[in-house]
Parts: structure tokens; sequence; C-alpha cells
């Protein structure tokens, strides 16, 4: 378990408040930065695993 600071906490409920009707608690703030952080590790792991060499992001975009 990461430790965050009570001020990114905070500002992770702000931001993420929009999506919800309820209140975001510190710890609603905790758990999204968690997932938040799961998702971009899978992500990289994903990427090094099958890379832009394999066609992973292959786009018509530039």
């Amino acid at each position: 378990m990461v430790k965050f600071s009570k001020e990114y906490l905070e500002k992770t409920a702000k931001v993420w408040q929009q999506y919800y009707d309820t209140p975001l608690s510190l710890e609603d703030a905790r758990e999204i930065a968690e997932n938040m952080i799961g998702l971009c590790s899978f992500l990289f792991e994903l990427e090094q695993k099958n890379g832009v060499e394999k066609g992973l992001y292959n786009n018509n975009w530039n």
C-alpha cells in the first residue's frame, strides 16, 4: 500500500468528485489513486510485453 499525503488525497477527491453523486471521502480518494497506479502499471507492463514494434499502438494520428 502506498502512503499518500492528505493534500494529495484531497486533490484526488476534488478531481474525481465530478464523476460521483455522493461526496468522496479520503478513503475513496486513496482507493482511486491506488487503482490508477495499478492501471498505469498494467498498461506499462502490456507495452513492455507487446511494444510499439508489434503494432500495439499503430494508428494514423501522426
